[in-house]
C-alpha cells in the first residue's frame, strides 16, 4: 500500500526547567549532559513520554513533561508583556501561528513565538488552529455519522477517522460512492487522562511506528495524529511479549488513544498517512 506523507516544518520546543539529556527514553539511561532551563532544543522525534531531540549538536532524549507545549493561534492576536490587557503588546501572532506554551498563568499562556517571549489570552489557542467549535458538534456524541455528513468533513482519501472523548469512543469512516461518509467500525478506546489530556480538533495522520516504549512498556501498530500524540495499542511489557494493561473505555493515557490490539494494527495497515481525524 502506498503511503503519503505530509512535509512539515523543523519542530522546536523550549525546556521548562533544567532537564538531563539521555542516552535513551529511560530515567534510568545515562546523562549526555544537563539542558539549562529556557533552552530551545529541536525535536527529531516523539513518542508519548519521551521526546529524541538535538541540543548543541548533541542527540538524546528528554522526558516530555520539561518541555514546552506546542499550540496555535485561531486569530490574530497580540503578544503582551505581561498577563493583562493592559500591558505592552511585544509583537503581532497571525492566526494559525505556532507557539511554545511554557505556563499558564489565570486565563494567560506565557509562550514563545519567533524565539519572543510573552503571553496570550489562552482562549485564543488551540491544537489545531482552528476556533473552539468550528463545527457543529450537536450530534458528535451521538450520531457519529450524522455528524460528519452534515458538516461535509473533507479528508485527502477515503478514509476519515474521529473520536469522541466524552463517551471514549473512536469510529473509522469510508467514502461511499454517493460521496457521504460510511461508518465501517466503531471501537472503544482509552484517551488522556486529566492531567495529560488528548488533544482536540481536525489533524492529518502524518506516519507510524511499529511500535515504541520505555524500560517499562511498551505499544504496537502506534499511527501518529500529531507530535507525539499516537493511535496505538494497549500496553505490552516492555519486550513486548505480553499484554500489561488492556483498560479501555477510560481517562488515563499521556495523551494517546489507546485501542485494542486489533483495532490499532487495523489502522496502521489500512489508513493512508494525510488521512483526516476529528478529535473532541
Amino acid at each position: 500500500m502506498r503511503r503519503y506523507k505530509r512535509q512539515v516544518s523543523t519542530p522546536y520546543k523550549y525546556t521548562l526547567a533544567n532537564v538531563n539529556l539521555r542516552e535513551e527514553n529511560s530515567a534510568s539511561s545515562k546523562v549526555l549532559t544537563v539542558i539549562p532551563a529556557g533552552s530551545k532544543v529541536q525535536v527529531i522525534d516523539a513518542a508519548e513520554d519521551w521526546y529524541e531531540v538535538l541540543y548543541n549538536n548533541q542527540k538524546g532524549y528528554v522526558y516530555s513533561s520539561y518541555l514546552s507545549t506546542t499550540k496555535y493561534t485561531w486569530r490574530d492576536t497580540l503578544l503582551r508583556s505581561y498577563p493583562s490587557a493592559e500591558s505592552n503588546p511585544v509583537t503581532v501572532v497571525p492566526a494559525k501561528s505556532e507557539v511554545q506554551v511554557l505556563s499558564v498563568v489565570g486565563d494567560w499562556s506565557q509562550v514563545i513565538y519567533n524565539d519572543k517571549k510573552g503571553y496570550i489570552f489562552t482562549q485564543f489557542l488551540s491544537d489545531d488552529g482552528n476556533p473552539p467549535n468550528a463545527y457543529d458538534f450537536t450530534y458528535f456524541y451521538t450520531d457519529m455519522t450524522r455528524f460528519v455528513n452534515d458538516n461535509g468533513i473533507k479528508s485527502p482519501t477515503n478514509n476519515l477517522i474521529t473520536t469522541d472523548l466524552e463517551n471514549k469512543l473512536t469510529y473509522i469512516f469510508e467514502k461511499g460512492n454517493d460521496g457521504l461518509w460510511k461508518q465501517l467500525y466503531k471501537w472503544d478506546c482509552t484517551v488522556g487522562k486529566p492531567s495529560t489530556p488528548t488533544i482536540k480538533g481536525t489533524f492529518y495522520v502524518t506516519g507510524r511506528k511499529p511500535y515504541f516504549g520505555t524500560d517499562a512498556y511498551r505499544v504496537k501498530y502506534a499511527t501518529r495524529i500529531k507530535g507525539a500524540y499516537y493511535y496505538h495499542s494497549v500496553l505490552f511489557n516492555a519486550e513486548g511479549t505480553e499484554i500489561i494493561d488492556d483498560r479501555l473505555g477510560m481517562a488515563l493515557s499521556h495523551g494517546c488513544i489507546r485501542l485494542a490490539v486489533e483495532n490499532a494494527q487495523w489502522i496502521y495497515d489500512n489508513i493512508l498517512d494525510a488521512t483526516a481525524i476529528v478529535i473532541n
